[in-house]
């Protein structure tokens, strides 16, 4: 058994290992360390960030609720019935002993619409200025008539606030008999801004709105408190509006002295209003201690899993280089049937894939020279058979003319002579495209037998060119293919004589039109498309009367591009023309190196 090239020091393994566990672990311990240090300094900010936020966003929404209730106050305003604009002062500028009874509806109707647009709202009032009022409430309570209503500072207040909207700290709603319930209460003065009354301004009633502590239920219900924790909503005057520690409102507020409490506040924008807030230091920062107990205890189950994960990666990574070391050992050695199997399909994975794939192709390479070799010599004898099969073969041909013609057979001598003159053209296979004039030569000799075969009365021949275009190129047996076509399915089967025209001439681009039409019996539409559904598919390996049409154009397709070949078009009865379009060119293209026939 050969023994291990690599010491275990040396080895990949144990440098990856190292290296693992130097660039993860000491780094790990360090960062542990420091972060360990500052995380509760983080923490700490981060809660009083997260309270001072939930302070911020309760004081929008006190200052949303004024807004709320100062434009529910400026309904009397627009009040009416009907489209009737303004309704509820021109009753009160209208009043009358005769009208007292359309005054009392007009304002309990306001004040049924108004005590049901806001469900915070418990109660509501509309004060005249001789001190009468009308009263609604959502508690069905009665009103305690002994009691002076509205209390004399709010008259004060109301005063000193014509236009403004007015407010009055919690208090408890006194003038209902039986009532308990605390509520604040916001004001606004009705002026005659329509000049019904005799002076322009004058105040002509009060608007009160008791509004329940559920307003701030709303506020506060997604702020997550502890036990000992205790919000604030405190007015200008320092009286407790609202606190979850209920027996503290409407008293005055004082702050918590003691080091044990967080302190913030957050004051409104518009209305004076502050919102406090103390938080209870200890509960709010076990659940920090918590984390970082168990943050400790994670970082020390990654130390460990660090290790393990470097020692099972770097035996996971250091076992296929290993392996495949010993396979281009093997290789080394002239085997080439070794094989690394492949377990993953990561990079490792792709590099044994590739090995395998590297030393069954070189295996192949070999194998391919190897045999390559000997079909070379095989070719190159064969290439001299060749080149001697067409000598022969032309030899032959002219002992049999020379010996018609000795016979007096002249006919079948001059047959022989353009089968001859054929065979050459074909078997001369150095060229991919010669000029016209020798395609056209090949035509004539292919057509003179076929007028020994079938008579001139029956076989005309008409080339319509000129003669300057004879040294342009064109694909080699390119014509004689559809001249064979149109005497046989075009002409043949017609009675009588049938001509063939073949027609030459540039276009513009650059381009060559060659033209081959007949006068025969054509085809219907059904054989016409069926033809040109050959020529659109391809399909020169079929059998049938197409072969050699199709094979002109796969030709010309292989050897200019898509944008060429054969076009066909053809009426019954009439005739059938056929159109080859190339490139106008003189250059002549030689595929293999041309075989001397001398």
């Amino acid at each position: 058994m050969a023994s291990n090239p690599f010491r275990l020091h040396k080895s990949i393994f144990a440098k990856f290992t190292l290296s693992f566990i130097s660039v993860g672990l000491i780094p790990l311990l360090i960062l542990s360390y420091i972060s360990l240090q500052t995380f509760s300094g983080f923490m700490e900010r981060y809660a009083t960030n997260n309270y001072e936020q939930m302070l911020l966003f309760a004081s929008r929404n006190v200052d949303d609720m004024f807004v709320k209730y100062n434009n529910i106050s400026k309904l009397m305003y627009s009040y009416g019935v009907g489209g009737l604009y303004g309704q509820l002062g021109q009753a009160i500028a209208a009043q009358s002993k005769e009208k007292d009874i359309r005054l009392t509806m007009t304002i309990n109707d306001f004040l049924q619409t108004v005590l049901y647009t806001e469900r915070n709202l418990q109660s509501v009032f509309f004060v005249l200025p001789d001190g009468t009022f009308q009263s609604l409430s959502k508690n069905n309570v009665a009103l305690d008539y002994q009691y002076q209503y509205p209390r004399v500072e709010w008259q004060e207040q109301m005063k000193l606030n014509r236009n403004g909207l007015g407010f009055f700290s919690t208090h408890k709603q006194d003038y209902f008999l039986g009532a308990s319930d605390q509520v604040m209460t916001f004001g606004r003065n009705l002026t005659d801004v329509l000049g019904s009354s005799k002076v322009e301004g004058e105040i002509v009633g009060s608007f009160y709105m008791d509004v329940g502590l559920g307003v701030f239920n709303e506020i506060f219900k997604q702020m997550v408190l502890n036990n000992r924790d205790t919000v604030y909503v405190v007015d200008k005057q320092g009286i407790i509006l609202y606190s979850n520690q209920t027996e503290l409102i409407g008293s005055v507020f004082h702050a918590n002295a003691s080091d044990d409490f967080l302190h913030l506040q957050q004051e409104t924008a518009e209305n004076n209003i502050k919102i406090v807030g103390e938080f209870y230091k200890k509960e709010l920062f076990l659940k920090v201690e918590q984390l970082i107990k168990t943050i400790t205890i994670v970082i020390g189950l990654c130390m460990v899993s660090l290790i393990v994960v470097a020692v099972w990666f770097s035996n996971r990574f250091s076992n296929p280089i290993r392996s495949i070391t010993r396979e281009m050992a093997k290789v080394e050695s002239g085997n080439f049937d070794t094989k690394v199997t492949v377990k993953t399909e990561d990079e490792l994975g792709l590099l044994s894939h590739g090995f395998n794939k590297m030393v069954g192709r070189l295996k192949e390479y070999i194998d391919v020279v190897y045999v390559a070799q000997i079909k070379q010599k095989q070719a190159e004898l064969n290439a001299l058979k060749s080149q001697i099969r067409p000598h022969y073969l032309y030899n032959t041909l002219e002992v049999i003319r020379m010996n018609a013609v000795a016979e007096d057979a002249n006919e079948v001598g001059d047959m022989i002579l353009s089968l001859s003159h054929q065979l050459k053209y074909v078997l001369d296979y150095g060229e991919e495209s010669v000029a016209i004039r020798a395609e056209k030569a090949n035509v004539e000799q292919y057509f003179q037998l076929m007028v020994i075969r079938y008579g001139e009365h029956k076989l005309g021949l008409d080339f319509r060119f000129d003669a300057d275009l004879m040294d342009y190129a064109i694909p080699k047996l390119s014509l004689q293919p559809i001249v064979e076509n149109a005497i046989y399915h075009g002409i043949m089967p017609k009675p009588g004589k049938g001509t063939i025209r073949i027609s030459i001439e540039k276009l513009p681009d650059n381009l060559l039109s060659v033209t081959v039409d007949d006068d025969g019996v054509g085809m219907n539409e059904d054989e016409l498309e069926l033809v040109r559904q050959k020529l659109a598919k391809g399909s020169s390996l079929d059998t049938g009367s197409s072969i050699g049409l199709i094979n002109v154009h796969e030709r010309i397709v292989a050897l200019y591009g898509q944008g060429f070949g054969v076009e066909i078009n053809s009426s019954q009865h009439i005739g059938t023309t056929v159109r080859l379009v190339i490139p106008l060119t003189k250059e002549v293209s030689v595929r293999v190196e041309r075989h001397s026939s001398r």
